[in-house]
């Protein structure tokens, strides 16, 4: 009901403007989803990267523990 009144009220080309406006707005959103899925799969792929970096480096630092104990 509230919007039939203000189609009666508001003028054409105004309609007209809001309705670009609109569309653009729509086209902004799904960037920002699209961006925001983006940046979670990002983040849950660096998380596993980061962690087998760091089992790696455990792995290096017994090595070395391993080498150093057959030199003496």
């Amino acid at each position: 009901m509230v919007a039939e009144d203000l189609t009666l009220i508001i003028p054409a080309e105004l309609i007209s403007k809001a309705g670009i406006l609109i569309t653009i707005l729509q086209a902004l959103g799904i960037f920002v989803i699209f961006y925001i899925i983006f940046s979670i799969i990002s983040i849950i792929i660096d998380r596993k990267r980061k962690k087998e970096l760091m089992e790696m480096n455990e792995h290096l630092i017994e090595i070395k523990e391993i080498l150093r104990r057959q030199k003496r």
